[in-house]
């Protein structure tokens, strides 16, 4: 059934809190590298999307169809995705990786007009600058653009970083692609088990000693991202077009900032604030603005 655009909007905004949370859990597990961190998440988060979509009675939605491709590539995707993200993380740094990542709304503002036949309008654009400008403001690396190197290892993790932001956008579009054949928690539930088989190999890099003390904090990682945070994330983005959801997406790293203030203690500064504020400024934008019209089920 087809969201009120309201509704998939809220969706889209109480996912993306969700997996703002990401932090938290990652703050809390110990003594585990992060494929088999990113591994048991998923297994925990499918283990809870099964006992969801069973108590539901909604074992049909899961029927496979037409577009088993596309299906499968929305899987490749999210591994990709998560590889790029934790390499370009890796080599650079935090605020570099979510930057480029949430280069996203970009990609897709670009390409959605050939893919998906989706109109740019003016508000889309002014909400997409106004946003990159407050994502900057949150994570700007130390000392600015100028801090950032553009030689050698460094080079080769900003690359990742812009990768990770390009797959994103694909994702979120694939979405839209997949809507047209599957309900929500089938686009939700097989890209993760695809994900989750690719990275089984990681599941023996731990210890059990080790996997027995993290596994309180791993079960609530995988049901609070996976579980809650993909279907409503998903929920959303299939019901809006491909721009809204990518600029909405946004609201993450803002929700990220208000968690690390109140649960990690993390000043909060000027810059931050205002960065935040343009963020939730362009999400008014484009919940005010969007001309899109949903068709009737």
């Amino acid at each position: 059934m087809f969201l009120e655009k309201k509704k998939a909007h809220l969706a889209v905004i109480t996912g993306c809190v969700f997996y703002s949370m990401n932090g938290l859990f990652i703050s809390r597990i110990h003594d585990m590298a992060i494929s088999p961190v990113i591994f048991y998440r998923l297994f925990f988060g499918l283990l809870f999307l099964s006992i969801y979509i069973v108590a539901r009675g909604k074992t049909s939605d899961l029927r496979l169809k037409k577009k088993k491709g596309s299906l499968f590539l929305q899987g490749v995707l999210v591994v990709t995705c998560m590889l790029l993200y934790f390499t370009c993380l890796k080599i650079t740094c935090v605020s570099i990786a979510i930057l480029l990542q949430y280069t996203a709304p970009i990609y897709v503002m670009l390409a959605s007009p050939f893919l998906l036949n989706e109109k740019i309008g003016k508000e889309s654009i002014a909400a997409l600058f106004i946003a990159i400008t407050g994502v900057f403001l949150i994570v700007r690396p130390e000392g600015g653009l100028s801090g950032i190197e553009l030689s050698g290892t460094y080079m080769l993790g900003m690359i990742a970083g812009l990768l990770s932001g390009v797959v994103f956008a694909a994702l979120i579009m694939n979405v839209k692609v997949l809507k047209a054949e599957y309900p929500e928690l089938a686009i939700v539930f097989w890209p993760m088990g695809i994900a989750f088989l690719l990275l089984s190999p990681f599941a023996f890099e731990v210890s059990p000693a080790v996997l027995y003390s993290n596994l309180k904090v791993l079960a609530a990682f995988g049901i609070v991202s996976i579980g809650f945070g993909e279907i409503f994330t998903i929920l959303g983005l299939a019901n809006l077009k491909a721009q809204t959801g990518s600029l909405l997406s946004l609201i993450e790293p803002v929700s990220g900032v208000f968690f690390d203030i109140a649960v990690l203690g993390i000043a909060l500064s000027s810059e931050t604030l205002a960065g935040c504020a343009l963020i939730m400024g362009s999400a008014v934008i484009i919940s005010l603005n969007d001309s899109e019209k949903l068709p009737e089920k």
